[in-house]
């Protein structure tokens, strides 16, 4: 190998690694949001599970009793 091949190579690898710096640090910005916006609705994130347990129960009884159901 050339010494302008290893150069070029460590170019390339140096791009590479910019763009990827960049990346993660658009990711970590994301992440940070939605982690923010996650703590600021704690009760309602609870509250929204809460009523889907309560649906899913709800939904569960009415297709249990649905054969039973006078027609």
């Amino acid at each position: 190998m050339t010494l302008d091949e290893t150069r070029e190579r460590l170019i390339r690898l140096e791009t590479q690694f910019e763009h990827m710096a960049r990346d993660v640090s658009e990711m970590e910005k994301k992440v940070t949001a939605m982690h923010d916006l996650l703590m600021q609705a704690k009760g309602a994130r609870w509250l929204i599970v809460g009523l889907a347990s309560i649906g899913g129960f709800v939904a569960a009884f009415i297709a249990k009793m649905l054969p039973i159901w006078p027609k």
